[in-house]
């Protein structure tokens, strides 16, 4: 995994910061959260998120760094809020096609990368990423939208695009690129 750094001065909200200590591997994961100082957070209050980098890169140099990133991902796709005017059961395309929307509204102070969506067709969606966190981290949101705001039971499958190297496994291009597509 590439190293994380971002702009000085960029802030995350407290609300997603809930999601590193408490998931599938909250285990391994929150130790390392409470070593960095990510714990006990206001919900509302905006931190460094270089903290929160930190802790990554920390994460990274263990184990089961991919299952950890995706694990964290899925829990603040489980989590993130959504505009009200979405109504009370937005689609998975409604969400994905404001997925930048809602990064960068948990963001200030600085640019961080975004979020860009190809709908190839009504059940098959490309995700660019060019954000600070790792691509297994966005891997696991997408995963956690997709179980959240698809129906019940859909089948689905979240997966790294084939022509293109994610960034964190040696990728040369501005971006990664995740999809997901449902019968």
């Amino acid at each position: 995994m590439r190293t994380l750094t971002c702009p000085p001065g960029t802030e995350i909200i407290g609300t997603t910061l809930l999601a590193f200590s408490e998931n599938l591997q909250s285990n391994d994961v929150k130790p390392i959260m409470e070593r960095h100082g990510v714990v006990n957070l206001n919900p509302m209050g905006w931190y460094p998120a270089q903290m929160l980098l930190d802790a990554l890169n920390d994460i990274a140099a263990h184990t089961n760094v991919s299952s950890n990133m995706v694990a964290i991902g899925m829990k603040i796709g489980e989590v993130v809020p959504v505009p009200p005017e979405l109504g009370e059961k937005p689609t998975l395309e409604q969400v994905l096609m404001i997925w930048d929307d809602l990064y960068q509204g948990l963001h200030r102070n600085t640019d961080v990368g975004g979020i860009t969506i190809e709908k190839v067709n009504d059940s098959y969606f490309k995700t660019s990423h060019t954000v600070v966190y790792p691509d297994d981290m966005s891997y696991g949101v997408l995963y956690g939208y997709a179980r959240r705001f698809l129906p019940p039971g859909t089948s689905f499958t979240v997966f790294y695009e084939p022509d293109v190297t994610p960034r964190d496994r040696g990728g040369d291009g501005d971006a990664t690129v995740i999809s997901v597509k449902w019968e």
